[in-house]
């Protein structure tokens, strides 16, 4: 890395492309008493509508806690930690989807929109 070289800010454009070349992310919820909590997701990324979307079962913490907050964030970060960006935004929680096929799974989709979408790359020399 370049000695004392600080970190750039990625544009609008350098952020979605970056976001769609990942699938990894940690989603952060809030828990009642206002602390984040992080779970390791796999998510898609839409430019179009600048949406991020999760897959998720109906049993899980980050669910209720949505339901109890909408407010929460996705990062994402390279393999070598060298970039990151964030989504911060509104998360929308899909009806329970039930097929005949899958009767027991109770999936649905989190919908984070995004409000404010950020993130640096630290370049190396």
């Amino acid at each position: 890395m370049a000695k004392n070289a600080p970190p750039r800010p990625l544009d609008d454009a350098a952020l979605s492309d970056f976001l769609a070349e990942h699938t990894f992310g940690a989603l952060a919820t809030l828990k009642r008493d206002g602390r984040p909590h992080l779970s390791t997701v796999v998510y898609d990324w839409n430019p179009e509508t600048r949406e991020i979307r999760i897959s998720t079962t109906e049993d899980r913490l980050k669910v209720r806690q949505i339901r109890n907050n909408p407010h929460a964030s996705l990062y994402v970060s390279s393999a070598d930690h060298w970039t990151f960006a964030v989504v911060e935004g509104e998360a929308e929680l899909s009806e329970v989807v039930r097929t005949p096929e899958d009767p027991d799974e109770r999936r649905l989709f989190i919908t984070l929109k995004t409000g404010k979408l950020y993130g640096t790359a630290l370049d190396i020399a």
